[in-house]
């Protein structure tokens, strides 16, 4: 939260530097806001470690990779036409 007064206390000036919560619901939901940011940093961090063993794994094995994403791709293929028959 930013403070609305400077460092002389006059008003004239806003001080944007945030200050640290300091208990309560407050410091709570700082706490759980770090610890999302925290974990969506080591999400990103797993996936893009996938997507680079995954491609590695492709380059060397290129027939299987297109094996799997035909298999992939008719899975999908089937599953959403199944959905959209229960739907009618």
């Amino acid at each position: 939260m930013a403070s609305l007064q400077n460092s002389s206390g006059n008003g004239l000036a806003l001080d944007m530097k945030p200050k640290a919560p300091e208990h309560g619901l407050e410091a709570f939901a700082h706490q759980a806001g770090e610890r999302a940011g925290a974990l969506a940093t080591d999400i990103a961090h797993t996936a893009s470690e996938y997507t680079k063993n995954s491609r590695a794994y492709v380059k060397e094995n290129p027939a299987k990779g297109v094996a799997i994403a035909a298999f992939a791709g008719m899975l999908t293929g089937s599953l959403l036409t199944m959905a959209m028959r229960r739907r009618s």
